[in-house]
């Protein structure tokens, strides 16, 4: 299974599935996705394919069958609340999968992130902000084993390349030594991506009337409590002063 494979997977599977707010619950699966992208295909597979077994019929056999792999599907197990499970219990089993810590603490980061809580009643968003206030804890508590988000920060994890020569330029850069893999999100265009040493993701886009010839996105993994000002945690998106978009994953 590939990662496109596994995010049609999911998009299939949460198909007519709706967040608290209303909001098609495919954006939360593919942002925890997107929110792993500096830390391999195994982290995102595993983070686009994380509610699966809890909220749809698909079952571990089911991701095996499939041809997802093992450390996945693990991954995805520990992640997958049981029945009559606490919460934190959930939590603390999934600090015990190295990936599935990854994939619990980008989903705890989208799920605390303000913007989606502000839409919610605000009762309700108390609560939950509490929740994951909790999880995030038992989260960083076990943080900076085995490169797991211990790791210093920042740290970069994304460069875009646009691009009028999308070929040329992906075999100038393969001669460099990268592998490329054709990848496609959603009604997005077909482009090439190859992750880097650490795990940084090297993504050439074609040009577009927005984003002509020349122009980059970069990506950074941060620590929020030492930026200025202070960022919650979870994913969003910047412009720097040159107009260039900086994607943040913020931990």
């Amino acid at each position: 299974m590939t990662l496109e494979q596994a995010s049609r997977l999911a998009g299939e599977a949460h198909a007519g599935q709706v967040d608290r707010a209303g909001r098609p619950y495919t954006e939360h699966v593919f942002a925890v996705r997107d929110l792993l992208a500096g830390h391999g295909e195994h982290a995102r597979m595993a983070g686009v394919l994380h509610d699966v077994l809890e909220d749809t019929p698909l079952t571990a056999g089911d991701l095996r069958a499939k041809g997802c792999p093992e450390e996945v599907v693990r991954a995805v197990e520990s992640v997958t609340r049981r029945a009559g499970e606490p919460y934190e219990e959930m939590v603390r089993r999934a600090v015990a999968d190295p990936l599935g810590r990854l994939v619990k603490l980008a989903d705890n980061a989208h799920n605390s992130d303000e913007g989606r809580l502000a839409a919610l009643p605000g009762e309700l968003a108390g609560r939950l902000r509490a929740k994951y206030a909790r999880a995030r804890r038992i989260l960083e508590e076990a943080a900076g084993e085995d490169g797991s988000p211990g790791e210093p920060l920042p740290r970069a994890t994304l460069l875009v390349l646009h691009t009028d020569r999308v070929e040329e330029c992906r075999a100038f850069y393969t001669r460099l030594g990268l592998r490329f893999v054709r990848e496609r999100h959603g009604d997005g265009p077909e482009h090439h991506a190859a992750e880097l040493p650490g795990g940084m993701v090297f993504e050439i886009y074609p040009a577009t009337a927005a984003r002509a010839t020349g122009a980059v996105r970069l990506g950074f993994a941060v620590d929020g409590r030492r930026a200025l000002p202070r960022l919650e945690p979870g994913h969003r998106a910047l412009t720097d002063p040159d107009g260039r978009k900086v994607d943040l994953r913020v931990v």
